[in-house]
């Protein structure tokens, strides 16, 4: 595809050309960049005893349930029952260590 700009100086330009300049100056740089990228033939990954660790504890919690469904339904039977009295100061208290943490 040629496409022609006139009046853009004396002899115009060639939009065709132009493309073709571009891409070959995109592909030079991806490869350039590929070949930056590269890791060396040695480079390794070790995984800090740290990192074992955590990865262990994600994979138990991910075992647990979400929600604690004994709990959820005893504070539904006190609640039936009438037997449910939070703790206004626990309550405040929490809620200002939530926002301490937060930020």
């Amino acid at each position: 595809m040629a496409d022609k700009i006139n009046g853009y100086g004396k002899a115009g330009v060639e939009m065709a050309a132009a493309r073709a300049q571009g891409a070959k100056r995109a592909a030079t740089s991806t490869q350039s960049s590929a070949a930056a990228q590269r890791p060396a033939a040695g480079d390794a990954l070790q995984l800090t005893g740290t990192a074992a660790r955590l990865k262990a504890i994600e994979a138990r919690l991910a075992t647990l349930p979400e929600v604690d469904q004994a709990r959820v339904q005893a504070l539904r039977e006190q609640l039936a029952a009438g037997q449910y009295q939070p703790d206004p100061a626990r309550i405040a208290a929490r809620l200002i260590r939530l926002d301490g943490a937060l930020g």
